[in-house]
């Protein structure tokens, strides 16, 4: 089963936290800062806190498409580990906090540590294993498919963008239900759907989904072969979507910390105005949620479910309606009362 690194140090005794934490530094990066380049001396490997990096590979005959890394990921710790050149220019894609390992400090760091050497072991097992098949849809006419505990779904969606690919890329669930189906022209996505939404609204939610779990299949084609792929078509070039997508994410997780997702929401006026709500791209989403609201309170994450946008969008609304005072929050505990 994959596990990010905060995940992993949830299951550390806490001498190995203390000891991971003694022997580490944060680095802070601002948006475009060079954090190595390519054919440097590697003396340190990187953890993501915070924030979006690319790797871009130099070197090459032709400019190759960079890979964008996200909270959890691990990067520079093959060339450190392997005592090699750096491979890649690393490079913030926007501010970014790093957790900075040297490699002076990697001797007290495994005895102090075992179980975070095992970890970075499973990491590299499971980007080689990832390496191997991304070169497999490389070629025209072959499938990569796998599960979704070894494959995260940014390495699965840059694995296809950067193959210049045409399929279809489904998702399905351990129960074998259809999650998700996005459709793929030259590397291109074209049109999609994530359980009941279509468009940029199914692609963010793709991305919030934190508890995904199951196999996914990416069939080359030439034209869509599910109904359930049809609906709004995504035109926006594809490392700008899935930017955003990250982007979304780490705002995603920042709104749940402000809102709780089991709080009660209600009307606290007794009609909606619209100009009142900012941006206007936004407002949809506000009288759904206002029209949803319209017989009684009800639970933030009852929401989704009857709505025709992501949870992004869902929580962004009930903020801005929360900010003009047309809906209040109740506790968790109230929403339990009420269901």
């Amino acid at each position: 089963m994959h596990r990010d690194f905060f995940a992993f140090c949830t299951s550390l005794k806490p001498a190995e936290r203390r000891a991971i934490g003694e022997l580490s530094y944060v680095r802070r990066a601002i948006a475009g800062e060079t954090i190595y380049a390519a054919a440097a001396a590697a003396e340190t490997f990187y953890i993501i806190n915070r924030g979006v990096v690319e790797l871009v590979p130099e070197g090459e005959f032709e400019p190759a498409a960079p890979n964008y890394l996200v909270r959890g990921g691990v990067f520079g710790d093959r060339e450190v580990l392997t005592n090699v050149p750096r491979k890649h220019l690393a490079r913030a894609h926007e501010p970014a906090s790093l957790q900075s390992f040297d490699a002076r400090d990697f001797p007290e760091l495994i005895e102090r540590a075992p179980a975070f050497f095992h970890y970075l072991s499973e990491q590299l097992a499971r980007r080689l294993v990832q390496a191997s098949d991304a070169v497999a849809v490389q070629t025209p006419g072959l499938h990569l498919s796998g599960s979704l505990s070894n494959f995260d779904l940014v390495t699965i969606y840059q694995t296809i963008v950067n193959s210049a690919q045409t399929g279809e890329l489904a998702i399905r669930s351990d129960d074998d239900d259809r999650v998700c189906t996005f459709f793929f022209e030259s590397g291109q996505p074209r049109c999609g759907r994530f359980q009941h939404l279509t468009g940029e609204e199914a692609f963010w939610q793709l991305f919030l989904a934190e508890t995904l779990h199951g196999t996914f299949v990416f069939s080359a084609g030439t034209k869509a072969t599910s109904r359930s792929t049809w609906g709004e078509k995504l035109n926006r070039h594809p490392g700008d979507l899935l930017i955003n997508a990250l982007q979304s994410r780490d705002e995603f997780h920042a709104l749940r910390e402000e809102i709780d997702p089991g709080a009660l929401i209600g009307r606290r006026k007794s009609y909606l105005i619209l100009d009142e709500i900012g941006p206007e791209t936004l407002r949809p989403a506000a009288e759904q949620v206002w029209h949803l609201l319209a017989d009684a309170p009800a639970r933030l994450d009852w929401l989704y479910p009857r709505s025709s946008v992501s949870e992004l969008t869902i929580y962004r609304a009930v903020r801005e309606l929360i900010r003009t005072s047309h809906i209040a929050v109740g506790s968790a505990e109230q929403a339990r009362k009420v269901a």
